[in-house]
């Protein structure tokens, strides 16, 4: 993996980000607020409001593998924390009460403590996946211009959250996934998008999602997660076959 491609890419997000207007007039029907903010909440203790860092039993071995991994894990957790704190101002516009503690949080912290941290960074690869299905519905449907703003800018974040685990996985697996570990990749996604589906799926259905939605967003984010991966590989044994020496990618 191009560790400094990635240290530069964080450094760099980290500057000039537009904060949404969260003083603009806010107007929503009580029902649809009520459920959505909740579920914003929710979310906003998810993602990244929480323990802010990997917390395999094997997670510091993993971070002094390598020169630099420290570092670059820690940017990639500051920028789920900045998320965190940018839906901590949705739940305020929305008048929600912040949650402090779910049992889902404790099951999920408990399964990425017990199984090592490359199952854990595999689970938060997903969940990156299955959020940005819950976040292009929150910004196609919430008819709020700020929060809308605040979905534009956490998208913009997961889409190069993903491809940094996407050059993470092709340098691990550099014959590629395999027929059973891609399929236990997608079961994986529909898991959670069928946990995320149960927690929020009453306030997507309030603002006007539906269930087909989230998993058409996530059937679509996992399949181009593992086609690219296939490309890389192809992309790699031409290089081979054709006497380059193959390069790290650092994904568009």
């Amino acid at each position: 993996m191009n560790i400094p491609y990635w240290l530069a890419h964080f450094e760099n997000n980290r500057l000039c980000r537009p904060e949404p207007d969260w003083s603009a007039p806010f107007t929503m029907p009580e029902g649809k607020r009520a459920l959505l903010a909740r579920s914003l909440a929710e979310y906003q203790l998810g993602d990244g409001g929480g323990e802010c860092r990997l917390v395999a039993h094997d997670a510091e071995r993993f971070r002094s593998s390598r020169a630099e991994l420290d570092r670059l894990v820690d940017l990639w957790f500051a920028e789920e924390k900045e998320h965190s704190r940018l839906l901590a101002g949705a739940v305020n516009r929305v008048g929600g009460t912040f949650v402090a503690d779910t049992f889902a949080m404790r099951m999920f912290y408990a399964c990425r403590r017990g199984l090592g941290v490359q199952f854990e960074l595999l689970v938060l690869l997903i969940v990156e996946i299955v959020s940005t299905g819950y976040y292009r519905m929150i910004r196609r449907h919430v008819g709020d211009e700020p929060i809308a703003a605040m979905c534009k800018l956490i998208l913009r974040d997961e889409a190069r959250h993903i491809d940094f685990h996407r050059d993470r996985l092709a340098a691990r697996y550099p014959c590629g996934f395999g027929t059973i570990r891609a399929l236990g990749f997608r079961l994986l996604g529909y898991a959670c998008a069928s946990f995320l589906w149960l927690g929020h799926g009453r306030a997507l259905s309030a603002i006007g999602g539906s269930r087909q939605e989230l998993f058409h967003h996530v059937s679509s984010g996992t399949r181009g997660f593992l086609s690219e991966m296939a490309a890389r590989v192809e992309n790699r044994r031409h290089q081979v076959s054709s006497g380059h020496r193959p390069v790290h990618a650092t994904s568009t």
